[in-house]
C-alpha cells in the first residue's frame, strides 16, 4: 500500500535557486518536487554505503592495457581469491592493445571497497572506478512499496552463452 505524500515547504531564491533548477532541467527532472526526492534518495543511499558493514552491490570498471605483464593473471587471481564477492565479470577488447573489464561484486560495503581498491591499484590499469549500491532497500524506497513492485515485476530475460547462442529466460 503506498503511503500519502506530505507536503512541506522550502524557502529558496537566487543563486541557490537557479543553480537548482538547471540540476533539475540538466537531469530531466519533471518538476522541482521530483528533484527534491532524488536528491533526498540519494543522500540516504550514500548513508546506507558509507555504513562499512552494510550489504552493498558493487560495480568496477577497469581498463588496462594486456600488454603489461601478466596484468590479466593477476585480475584473474585477485577475482579468485574472492570469490564470495564476485557475482559475474564481463571482458572486452577495446583495440590491439586495451582491455575493458566490468566486475559486479556484492557484499560488506569496506570488503567491496577493499577489493575494488586492489583491482584498481594493480599495475597496469589505465583507470578504475567504483560505483558502489545498497543491496537492500533504502528508507523511501523499500519495504512494501518495493515488494510490491518486485512481485509485480515479470518480464522475459535473453541469456547468450559464450559459445553465441541465445536463449529467453521467463522470471516472475
Amino acid at each position: 500500500m503506498k503511503e500519502p505524500l506530505v507536503r512541506f515547504s522550502v524557502a529558496i531564491g537566487g543563486e541557490l535557486l537557479r543553480k537548482f533548477d538547471q540540476y533539475r532541467e540538466t537531469h530531466r527532472y519533471p518538476n522541482r518536487s521530483e528533484a527534491v526526492r532524488g536528491l533526498m534518495r540519494g543522500a540516504l543511499i550514500e548513508d546506507v554505503i558509507a555504513d562499512d558493514a552494510s550489504e552493498a552491490m558493487g560495480v568496477v570498471t577497469l581498463i588496462y592495457d594486456h600488454h603489461v605483464g601478466r596484468i590479466a593473471r593477476r585480475l584473474t587471481d585477485l577475482q579468485h581469491d574472492h570469490l564470495d564477492r564476485v557475482v559475474t565479470t564481463t571482458h572486452v577488447h577495446l583495440d590491439a592493445h586495451r582491455c575493458l573489464e566490468v566486475i559486479l561484486l556484492r557484499g560488506p560495503a569496506r570488503e567491496i571497497r577493499d577489493l575494488a581498491n586492489d583491482l584498481i591499484g594493480t599495475k597496469g590499469v589505465e583507470t578504475g572506478r567504483l560505483v558502489l549500491a545498497p543491496a537492500l532497500p533504502v528508507p523511501g524506497r523499500g519495504g512494501e512499496e518495493a515488494a510490491a513492485e518486485r512481485d509485480e515485476h515479470h518480464h522475459d530475460h535473453l541469456h547468450e552463452h559464450a559459445d553465441g547462442h541465445r536463449h529467453h529466460h521467463d522470471k516472475p
